[in-house]
């Protein structure tokens, strides 16, 4: 069953300079960055609020590090914006096969490690009426770095 809103992913040409935007703008301050080198993105989560379920809500800056990955080609077709809504799970695997049962397509067969070693499948956005959705478990509270 899906709980909460995870993070809205945001694209951007220069993750430095969202960085600060958010920052200064905001108040919002990195709580976790990474290279993902599958996705080919450099990425900071910007913490928004934590939840009852021990969960928290981000926002997920992502900066291509090619031109061939998702998000660059994303880039380079809209520009900088909303790229995704992520909604978390306590189990990827079950709620992606009953979306699945209910005509979505899903995007990965199997759910790949995503962001502070969370399992994340994607729904395929013609599907979900134009917006890329993603579904994510977090990882065990011990195991996530920041």
């Amino acid at each position: 069953m899906l709980t909460r809103i995870d993070h809205i992913g945001i694209a951007c040409f220069d993750l430095d300079k969202t960085v600060e935007f958010y920052r200064a703008t905001y108040g919002f301050e990195v709580y976790h960055s990474e290279v993902n080198e599958e996705q080919g993105v450099r990425e900071a989560m910007l913490k928004v609020n934590g939840t009852s379920d021990g969960g928290a809500t981000y926002l997920q800056l992502l900066e291509p590090t090619r031109e061939d990955s998702a998000v660059g080609k994303w880039l380079a077709k809209n520009g900088e914006g909303v790229h995704h809504i992520a909604f978390g799970t306590a189990d990827v695997d079950t709620d992606a096969n009953d979306i699945k049962a209910k005509g979505v397509r899903v995007l990965y067969e199997e759910p790949r490690r995503g962001s502070m070693d969370s399992r994340i499948t994607f729904l395929h956005p013609k599907d979900c009426h134009g917006v890329l959705t993603e579904l994510v478990t977090a990882a065990p509270k011990d195991s996530a770095e920041h």
